[in-house]
């Protein structure tokens, strides 16, 4: 089943009562925290093409170059 079936599914049941059941509570807040976990799963497995793509990596090497030449510098 898909999260979004999953959403609608649970959102139409929490509708259609007449009042929020701890059951409907429970259900929304467990589709809601799987959702949360699974976009932060998400980033976390495409950050490293996200910082290629915008080469943050290579400019991090850069900037730990340029700090230790500086470094270097200073000590002379």
């Amino acid at each position: 089943m898909k999260l979004s079936a999953i959403i609608l599914t649970t959102a139409e049941a929490c509708a259609h009562s007449s009042e929020m059941t701890l059951s409907n509570v429970s259900a929304m807040l467990i589709v809601l925290l799987f959702f949360f976990l699974l976009i932060i799963a998400l980033l976390l497995i495409c950050r490293e093409p996200i910082c290629w793509y915008f080469k943050i990596n290579k400019m991090k090497a850069q900037q730990d170059e340029i700090l230790r030449l500086l470094e270097e510098i200073k000590k002379k």
